[in-house]
Formats: structure tokens, C-alpha cells, sequence
């Protein structure tokens, strides 16, 4: 969750750890009784400054095979943050989270507008869709921040990274600020039900999320600052962890070249595609979106090649692969003042 994370890092800890303190008290602040699971999207509060000039206006597609980037369509596209995006395996449905102000207060992040909603494509253009509706994945946790749903194929489980008091690190003693564990939670009826934490080993009392199932859902390919990272402490890399049959197994960094010095994260498969997975790094620059092919004979993963340039983020997929939606982030000398989700389609 790009905003999540450049407000942890890039600018202050400071808020994250505040509203981490509200949490443990079971503080749910600005309940709204009447908004829940399939309520409308409520209007954006945050205006683009004009005067503020982001280092990069628009993402590049720099590699070949690729249509030039276009940003999804009103009524996704607003002034107010859209992040963490998930597109389904057939391309109508995109989830995402929306916040209703960048760098809002403790009361604004855990407002339960502040989440992730989802809205159904418009005919044929893989940059229209319809109004948004939330989609609630905080059922019993007494005020969270919850994004980036990944679904098992046959779509009765979601995955998804939350801040809330069930948190590993919030949980230990002594208490650890640990803003993203993993959780699940069984669909009903389209709709989530309450999530467990994933627990030990695949949550650490280390920032743990922004994970991608493998096409199978046998494989959670996680990012996590845990110890053992290529760039060393606090360090964010890809690990993988599998299903047993009964549990997740123990967290392994896919090392280099997936891995480097720097944030290496947000991993993404089409579902048609289980060899090919496309990730975020900043080890040659700015964010942005690469893609590495698993090469089995060898075991082992190719040096990527950058695809998307331009302070880029959170893949995902149609599943045969033809569309790629990602976020793109605003950002000048003084931080993150909004984010915005776009699509490029394959062109061979």
C-alpha cells in the first residue's frame, strides 16, 4: 500500500504509530452506522494542489509489447488516493483502496470510508467501471486499515495486509510497532467474513504484506522487512512461503536477482502465467514495475527487466495476462500528495 508505506517511511512514523496506539485501545473513531459492505463511495474531501509539481506527471511502459500507459476513468479516478489495486481473473472487477484525504489524521484512517472498495467494469474498456462500493474487510476488528485483497482461485478465501491491534508485533512483549500483518478471511456470497491473522511464520513481528498468490494459491509470495533480507536489516524482500496442505511454511527470500539492495515487493501473476511474476523495485532508481520468468530446468528466477517506470506500484492482472493495472504515485520534495491507478494492454 504505497500510501501506507511512504507515510510510515518516506515522511514520518510518527502518524502510523499514533494511530497504532488507538488501535490497541479498541478505539474506532467516526462510526457511521448506515455505511457497510456495498455503500457508495462517499465524495473525495482532498483537492490536488496545483502549485505542486510531482517528478514524474505520467508512468513510461519502457519495455516492448506494451500499449502506452492509460489512467483508469472517473468514477475511480478522483482526487483522493487510489491504491493497492487488484483486478479479478475475468477483468470486471477492480478492488482497491481509497482513503478520503493524503496524510489525513488518526480519525481519517480509521474512519470506516477509509478501506478498500471495488467497481464492476463498463462494457469492453478496460479503463471504465462503475461507481465504487466498499468492500469490507475490517468486520470485527475494532478499527483497522486493511488493503491489497489477493483471492484463491476458486474465490472462496481473501488474503489482505491490515493494520490492526491483532498484529504480531502489537501483541508481543515488549510491544513492536509492526504496521502490516497478513490476514484471511472466507467469502460468502460475494462478501468477507471476520479475518484471522495468518500468525507465525508468515507473520513476524516485522512489517509483513503487500503479497501475491501464485495462480494455484499454493504459494504466498510476501514482502517483509524480517532479518535474512539481501539489503540487510530492515530491508524489504520477496519471501515465499507454501501450503502444506495444513499450514504455511516457513518464509524463504528468493535472494538475487528478485532480491536487492532496497525495496523489492509487491509480487503479481496472471493467472495463465504462473512462471512469469512481475514486482516493484527501487534498486535502479525510483519505483518501479519489473518482471522476471521462472526458469524450472534451472529453478531458479531471471534477472528481471524493467517494465514501468515513474514511481510505479502494485501490479495485477487479468488473468491471461493481456492487461496490467498498477498505481502511480505523485510525489515532490515534500512527499506523497496523491496516487492514481493506470492500465497498460499487451500489444503482441
Amino acid at each position: 500500500m504505497r500510501y501506507l508505506e511512504y507515510a510510515r517511511g518516506a515522511r514520518a512514523a510518527g502518524p502510523i504509530l499514533a494511530l497504532v496506539s488507538l488501535l490497541i485501545g479498541g478505539c474506532t473513531v467516526g462510526p457511521d452506522p448506515e455505511f457497510g459492505h456495498g455503500s457508495p463511495r462517499p465524495p473525495c474531501l482532498y483537492q490536488l494542489d496545483p502549485d505542486r509539481v510531482p517528478y514524474y506527471a505520467a508512468p513510461d511502459v519502457v519495455a516492448d509489447g506494451w500499449s502506452d500507459p492509460v489512467m483508469v476513468a472517473a468514477p475511480v479516478t478522483d482526487a483522493c488516493p487510489n491504491d493497492a489495486t487488484e483486478i479479478s481473473r475475468d477483468g470486471t472487477t477492480l478492488f482497491f483502496f481509497w482513503s478520503p484525504t493524503v496524510g489525513g489524521s488518526n480519525e481519517v484512517l480509521l474512519h470506516i470510508h477509509t478501506g478498500t472498495y471495488r467497481a464492476e467494469r463498463v462494457g469492453a474498456d478496460p479503463g471504465v467501471f462503475g461507481e465504487p462500493t466498499y468492500y469490507d474487510l475490517q468486520k470485527g476488528a475494532g478499527g483497522s486499515v486493511d488493503a491489497a485483497p489477493s483471492f484463491t482461485p476458486a474465490g472462496d478465501w481473501v488474503y489482505f495486509h491490515s493494520t490492526r491491534s491483532a498484529n504480531t508485533g502489537y501483541q508481543s512483549t515488549p510491544f513492536v510497532d509492526d504496521p502490516m500483518d497478513i490476514y484471511r478471511a472466507r467469502i460468502t456470497n460475494g462478501e468477507a467474513g471476520v479475518a484471522t491473522n495468518l500468525g507465525e511464520p508468515v507473520n513476524s513481528v516485522h512489517l509483513d504484506g503487500e503479497h501475491g498468490l501464485s495462480p494455484d494459491g499454493l504459494r504466498l509470495y510476501l514482502t517483509s522487512t524480517r532479518p535474512g533480507a539481501v539489503g540487510g536489516d530492515d530491508d524489504a524482500d520477496i519471501w515465499l512461503s507454501e501450503w502444506t496442505g495444513s499450514e504455511w511454511s516457513d518464509p524463504v527470500n528468493l535472494g538475487e536477482p528478485i532480491n536487492s539492495i532496497g525495496f523489492d515487493g509487491q509480487p503479481a501473476f496472471a493467472a495463465d502465467d504462473p512462471d512469469t511474476m512481475y514486482f516493484v523495485s527501487n534498486h535502479d532508481g525510483p519505483s518501479a514495475i519489473y518482471q522476471s520468468t521462472f526458469d524450472p530446468g534451472a529453478g531458479s528466477w531471471g534477472e528481471p527487466g524493467m517494465l514501468i517506470s515513474g514511481y510505479v506500484g502494485e501490479p495485477s492482472l487479468v488473468g491471461d495476462g493481456r492487461v496490467l493495472y498498477f498505481v502511480h504515485v505523485l510525489i515532490d520534495d515534500e512527499g506523497v500528495f496523491g496516487s492514481n491507478i493506470w492500465y497498460t494492454v499487451r500489444t503482441e
